[in-house]
């Protein structure tokens, strides 16, 4: 093996905490996720955005059939919205539509602009629509795909 395979063997799996936090935000177990939420504040979420970055790429990239152009996108941001309604929490509606754009129709690195805890936000909101259709044996798929994903961008 190289080096930067030994890194990805060295990291991969290690992420358990942040992949379960995902599970636990899609599912709609606020207790599991408040005890995960209390288990990271002593471990650390210094990889947060990474895990929920690849998650989110992962999920679009799932769901892109729904994403032909900016019509779509509007109309779905728009969904989600209206499901939020009642929950304490929103989305803007301008950011959303972008994350979704760069991951399906343009250019990923037309984020820049975008303060990154806003993005990290935007995307666990928009993960907990994108994969809540997804069965428990899917969703334990999807998450071992997300695991894989942020190993090789960590190592890059």
């Amino acid at each position: 093996m190289s080096g930067s395979d030994l890194d990805t063997a060295d990291r991969s799996g290690c992420w358990s905490g942040y992949l379960e936090l995902i599970r636990e935000l899609v599912r709609g177990d606020p207790a599991a996720y408040r005890q995960r939420c209390t288990q990271l504040d002593e471990t650390g979420w210094a990889d947060l955005g990474l895990v929920i970055g690849a998650a989110y790429f992962l999920a679009v990239r799932l769901r892109g059939g729904r994403f032909p152009d900016q019509v779509e996108i509007i109309w779905y941001v728009a969904g989600a919205r209206a499901e939020l309604v009642g929950t304490g929490f929103d989305v803007d509606p301008r950011v959303a539509e972008r994350l979704i754009g760069a991951a399906t129709i343009s250019n990923p690195d037309d984020l820049g602009d975008i303060d990154p805890k806003l993005v990290v936000e935007s995307e666990m909101l928009l993960l907990w629509r994108l994969l809540r259709p997804l069965p428990d044996d899917e969703m334990s798929r999807f998450l071992a795909e997300v695991d894989l994903l942020a190993t090789r961008w960590a190592a890059e």
